[in-house]
């Protein structure tokens, strides 16, 4: 008798730790599959998993709302989040602010589309939505020893914008966007004079006023940038 109650005992513990490390830290039996870095430390969203044994988010269009992400845990609906100014319902998951939980994307993440992260939030028990009042555009790269997430969209058919981003709480921070231009002369009007700026931030509206280095070449600018962009050509 005394062994069977045993073994009820551990049983009851066994689905418990489930259900608490089933949002929260991964672990050996939850943890996703993080694509590999590359040679600078990057990888790209768009190859991280569609499918998690944690954690199952499906999408529902919502007519011009955006879309309804339905998460499980098991079978069991845990929460239904509604995301705004996305572009498609695609699901993708990782840890995208380097807390050491599984984080969810919806959205496809590539240029001139909008995404939305969702964050784990380990005190509440819950995931919400990153605090941006719009999508996040472009598709994305992680460097997870930098802690920093870049953003590449499309301004035009000549023009690209590289954003970095730092977290602070479950906010993105811009901390500079790169700015290229095949044609300058046509950006003229927006103090662009060279095909690589870098400015402050993410204020497109005042180049002229943010911006902290113009180059036609890219072989002079800062390292980082350069493997960003070359990240990208992969």
């Amino acid at each position: 008798m005394r062994h069977f109650l045993t073994i009820i005992m551990l049983a009851v513990l066994a689905v418990g730790n489930f259900s608490t490390s089933a949002y929260g830290k991964t672990t050996s039996s939850n943890r996703s599959t993080t694509p590999a870095t590359n040679k600078y430390g990057f990888y790209n969203v768009l190859n991280c998993p569609t499918s998690s044994s944690s954690i199952k988010a499906t999408t529902e269009e919502k007519d011009d709302e955006g879309y309804n992400v339905n998460i499980y845990r098991g079978q069991t609906l845990a929460q239904t989040i509604l995301c705004e100014d996305v572009t498609s319902g695609d699901v993708h998951y990782f840890d995208a602010n380097f807390d050491g939980n599984l984080d969810i994307i919806v959205g496809p993440a590539a240029s001139r589309n909008c995404s939305i992260i969702l964050l784990w939030n380990e005190k509440d028990g819950k995931f919400e939505k990153m605090s941006e009042t719009e999508g996040l555009n472009g598709n994305l790269l992680v460097n997870p020893k930098k802690k920093i997430i870049v953003s590449q969209a499309s301004g035009s058919y000549c023009s690209e914008y590289y954003t970095k981003y730092i977290w602070q709480g479950n906010r993105l921070i811009p901390t500079e966007t790169l700015i290229e231009i095949l044609d300058p002369k046509a950006y003229s009007e927006y103090g662009v004079k060279h095909r690589y700026t870098i400015i402050v931030g993410a204020d497109e509206d005042n180049i002229s006023s943010s911006k902290t280095l113009e180059t036609d070449k890219k072989a002079k600018l800062p390292l980082e940038w350069r493997q960003i962009i070359n990240s990208y050509d992969f």
